[in-house]
């Protein structure tokens, strides 16, 4: 069984964040950086953390919220909130976070960044701005289809969509796919937005079981 912890990250601007850190039982396998959706630190994203601490990782799930309200932990139905908290956190405070965070398990050896929703698009940003990025996996990162217009990820991405999700249409997903040539994506025929989150009425069991299992051996040729 994994062991958990609290800690308290610094970013290189002095900026103190909390973290939620899952131990695997034995030697790592590696480090994961697990983003979180809108709604903060919540059960499930510690559930994130759980599945791959349990699957050998070094997992930490960094309060990215921190910045703006310590230990917000938001209810499913505010969204408005949750996007209003995330857009009033600058990109290079974002990125001084998440590279806290991948040095915070780097010594477990290479780390993979594995995002959901906004952490997605977090993940596709920590993999063209941060160091020590030795994987990344978006899960319905909406944003990408922003920061792609101006950046591109340095390590070897895999992304997983749902074709039912209106906030990444067919369009979106192909522009994605044209600013990473080498990325490795998957379209999930049935699948809507949050289909990995089984706390949220749009969870797809059968689809959430095959990317996290594509995930996983993604992970390991790092």
């Amino acid at each position: 069984m994994p062991h958990h912890e609290e800690a308290t990250l610094t970013a290189s601007d002095g900026h103190k964040l909390g973290a939620f850190v899952g131990r695997p039982d034995g030697k790592p396998k590696g480090g994961v950086v697990i983003l979180q959706e809108i709604f903060g630190v919540n059960a499930h994203t510690q559930h994130d953390v759980d599945f791959f601490a349990t699957n050998g990782y070094t997992a930490i799930a960094p309060a990215m919220f921190d910045r703006v309200e310590r230990n917000a932990v938001l209810d499913y139905s505010e969204v408005e909130r949750g996007l209003a908290i995330a857009n009033a956190i600058g990109e290079a405070a974002v990125i001084a976070d998440l590279q806290a965070a991948i040095d915070a398990v780097k010594s477990s050896g290479p780390v993979a960044v594995i995002g959901f929703c906004w952490g997605g698009a977090l993940a596709y940003l920590a993999a063209a701005k941060c160091t020590g990025v030795d994987r990344a996996v978006a899960y319905y990162g909406t944003r990408i289809k922003m920061y792609c217009d101006t950046m591109q990820p340095k390590a070897p991405m895999m992304y997983h969509f749902g074709a039912l999700d209106k906030s990444l249409p067919p369009d979106a997903i192909e522009k994605i796919r044209a600013a990473d040539p080498a990325g490795v994506a998957h379209v999930y025929e049935g699948a809507d937005h949050a289909f990995t989150n089984d706390d949220r009425p749009l969870y797809n069991a059968t689809a959430a079981k095959l990317a996290h299992e594509r995930t996983l051996a993604f992970r390991a040729k790092g």
